[in-house]
């Protein structure tokens, strides 16, 4: 597919255009035997990564929680029912939908606000107790700014997934949205380590599955 104007937008459509599919990772049954495959090859991290930020959150207990890249609700809709208010930014509105009406059907929505926004150019109406970018940073070029912001927006934990660059699953995912006109990045643990230097007070790195999982401060 040829380039559709910005990074952002080509992305944006992306996830448009995608949304369903690409919250049905998320799911174990209900899918098409390719669909199953492709998911299951990639699901672990998927499902480690939302464990891992439940279980942060768990001991943490932020008041008010920021999810970077929202999609549909995954991970905002657990930590609002653990009592957190929680805020998701997406820039494709079908996820936002998506994200509303799953927080309803459970009955999180008043604790969940969910606005189709890119995150860069919105405004924190106050500071958050945690922050998350998960499967995020996939699709930006360059995480700096990304990061260098939600550390602003937070006085507390910052939690940013970044796939690693040496996995056997690269080369596949790179030709698959490459296809589909949807640009994909890949990280080294030394690059993630400096973002860490850089942005934040205090940070770990640590691998989980096709992933590093960059956990600091701010503020």
């Amino acid at each position: 597919m040829p380039s559709r104007g910005s990074e952002s937008e080509q992305v944006a459509h992306y996830f448009e255009t995608h949304a369903a599919d690409f919250d049905s990772i998320y799911e174990e049954r209900g899918k098409g035997a390719v669909r199953d495959l492709r998911d299951r090859l990639s699901r672990g991290t998927v499902v480690k990564r939302l464990d891992h930020v439940r279980e942060l959150a768990s001991g943490l207990k932020p008041d008010r929680v920021l999810d970077v890249g929202c999609g549909g609700g995954r991970f905002s809709i657990p930590l609002a029912m653990a009592g957190s208010h929680v805020t998701g930014l997406d820039f494709a509105p079908e996820m936002i939908a998506m994200a509303d009406r799953r927080a309803n059907e459970v009955g999180a929505g008043e604790r969940c606000t969910f606005l189709a926004e890119d995150y860069m150019g919105w405004t924190a109406p106050e500071p958050f107790g945690m922050s998350i970018a998960c499967g995020v940073v996939d699709y930006v070029s360059d995480p700096g700014p990304l990061i260098e912001k939600m550390a602003a927006d937070t006085r507390g934990t910052v939690i940013v997934s970044f796939p690693k660059r040496w996995h056997p699953l690269v080369p596949l995912r790179k030709v698959r949205l490459s296809m589909e006109g949807c640009p994909v990045f890949f990280y080294g643990r030394a690059q993630v380590e400096e973002l860490g230097r850089r942005h934040l007070t205090e940070f770990t790195v640590s691998t989980l599955g096709r992933d590093y999982m960059l956990i600091g401060r701010s503020g």
